[in-house]
């Protein structure tokens, strides 16, 4: 299931056996996201802070040949990206600059390993920038993707 390849495919970001993973997985709807405790290290450099790879829903179409064989899976979904920040960050291009522009690219460094094998093809990766989410003040970016294996 792709829920499992998201999964996998984030924490492969960790260094093997670290001290304290800075790549992290949740799977769930956004009201349960939020009852998630996360680390309050926004004074960090973006590089030493927690990421948080948010998995909220995967809508499963498979593809049925003519015996009624699935043969492939379309999935669609939504994945939330994000660090932690600050309320009384200086403006939004600071938050940009500081770390919603890095966490683009982290998503698409995210793509290329997620398709890298196993026969997953994205069709659409729409990236919507997000601040202030959830209790704690997360920043990043909205996925919302379409894949198909």
């Amino acid at each position: 299931m792709l829920q499992e390849k998201i999964e996998s495919t984030v924490l492969s970001f960790n260094a093997p056996a670290p001290a304290e993973a800075l790549f992290h997985y949740a799977y769930g709807k956004d009201h349960w996201q939020n009852l998630a405790d996360h680390k309050k290290d926004a004074a960090l450099p973006f590089e030493e802070r927690s990421k948080y790879f948010k998995l909220l829903w995967v809508d499963d179409d498979p593809k049925f040949n003519s015996f009624s064989g699935i043969e492939g899976m379309k999935y669609d979904g939504e994945l939330l990206i994000l660090a932690s920040s600050k309320m009384d960050d200086p403006s939004y291009a600071y938050k940009y600059d500081t770390h919603i522009k890095k966490l683009k690219e982290l998503a698409y460094a995210f793509a290329d390993k997620l398709t890298g094998c196993d026969n997953y093809q994205i069709l659409s990766w729409k990236i919507t920038e997000v601040e202030n989410l959830f209790d704690n003040n997360l920043d990043g970016i909205k996925v919302r993707f379409t894949i198909n294996k």
